[in-house]
């Protein structure tokens, strides 16, 4: 599906969007003009360009700390999208508080009929928001496998809106190719490939594996989890342990009874108290787990992105699908025992840092990028046994 700059850049361009393409990858973008853009710290209006939900923006919280550490006296205004019709969660419901920004701008995403009728006057409308503000300088965060014809047309939409000096826009990373009975290659991960392109263009970062994603966590969202904590029962002291069965994506899911079993083994072995977190479309797996555990907490759709944190720094492990609730996990510091389908490459979307264990099966499938998987009936998840599982979680919370 092409993305929103594409089919707004081509109504604008009508027949020259195809030479468009080909100058833009000859010339490699034209960044000769970007590289007089070497970070200055006088840039005053900064408008940064990170589109996704719940998980791109956890990875992208590093990038966003060096860029407010880089320009402590500059407005931020963070970019996204605005998915409509559809349970996402939003950037601003992840970073307001953090203090690694000033504002938002979004623009909507609608997939409908309707939503694709409408969608160049919607840009033309942001368009003229962004001229509005006069921004200075774009810092653009998007994924690391954007192709450089997007990159080109994103360049030019932005420059539209008046912004001359652009952060981020070289070193894009481009994935291996796969080879025909050769497992995928490992891949850096996505917070260190886009702390390496804001390197490039001068702005200093941490190094790789040493990110923080301190998302300035305080006594407000810790109330919160309070006041949820009195209406329930008491843990009778337990230690808290952090289960994600779900995903957004089904091919990302180890079935939910194979939870049950390792959790169970797992509150007979260490008295452990499991608490669920997700979103709402989780709550009624995560009502049926704990039933059948007969202890634990569903925070699932109870607890919003910050507070869902703070209840995850009372855990010590997280036990879960890759997921933006892993990546939560790893916010709050935990190590994680983390479940990965082989649709993606590994190393990119890993929980971050060393410690962590992480199960993923070699299948000929690999590098699939399917959200259903229905020919194969998920081979690769499904064949993550429950004892391996287990057995490493038992490791893990002895360690804790």
């Amino acid at each position: 599906m092409p993305s929103w700059l594409e089919v707004f850049l081509s109504k604008f361009n009508g027949r020259r969007s195809s030479e468009s393409l080909i100058v833009g990858r000859n010339a490699r973008l034209k960044h000769d003009d970007l590289r007089d853009t070497i970070v200055k710290k006088n840039y005053k209006k900064i408008l940064i360009f990170r589109t996704g939900q719940l998980g791109d923006t956890l990875v992208s919280v590093p990038a966003f700390r060096s860029v407010r550490e880089h320009f402590p006296d500059a407005h931020l205004t963070l970019l996204c999208d605005g998915q409509t019709n559809k349970k996402y969660v939003r950037a601003s419901d992840v970073l307001e508080g953090a203090g690694l920004i000033d504002d938002v701008l979004s623009y909507p995403v609608d997939a409908s009929r309707a939503g694709r009728a409408l969608r160049s006057v919607l840009m033309l409308a942001l368009l003229v928001r962004l001229r509005s503000r006069q921004f200075d300088t774009l810092v653009y965060l998007l994924q690391s496998r954007r192709v450089p014809e997007m990159i080109s047309r994103d360049i030019r939409f932005f420059r539209w809106a008046g912004i001359r000096q652009f952060i981020g826009t070289e070193g894009f990373y481009p994935l291996p190719e796969k080879e025909t009975g050769k497992p995928l290659p490992s891949v850096p991960h996505e917070t260190d490939l886009i702390l390496a392109r804001l390197a490039k263009s001068g702005i200093p970062v941490p190094l790789p594996g040493e990110a923080s994603f301190d998302l300035n966590i305080g006594s407000r969202e810790k109330v919160a989890v309070e006041q949820w904590l009195k209406i329930l029962p008491s843990d009778g002291g337990r230690q808290w342990i952090v289960v994600g069965p779900g995903s957004k994506m089904p091919v990302k899911r180890w079935p939910a009874e194979r939870y049950t079993e390792v959790v169970q083994r797992l509150i007979e072995e260490f008295n452990i108290w499991p608490v669920i977190f997700g979103g709402p479309e989780d709550a009624t797996v995560a009502e049926s787990l704990v039933t059948q555990w007969g202890c634990g907490y569903v925070a699932a759709g109870k607890l919003g992105i910050r507070e869902g944190i703070a209840a995850m720094e009372r855990c010590v492990m997280y036990l879960g699908n890759d997921s933006g609730v892993m990546h939560m996990a790893v916010a709050a510091g935990l190590k994680c025992v983390a479940i990965f389908s082989a649709r993606d490459y590994p190393g990119n979307w890993e929980p971050y840092g060393i410690g962590h264990v992480i199960f993923r099966k070699t299948v000929a499938c690999a590098g699939c990028m399917l959200q259903v998987c229905t020919e194969k009936d998920m081979e690769c998840i499904r064949s993550i046994s429950e004892e391996d599982v287990f057995h490493a979680c038992q490791r893990l919370f002895g360690r804790q």
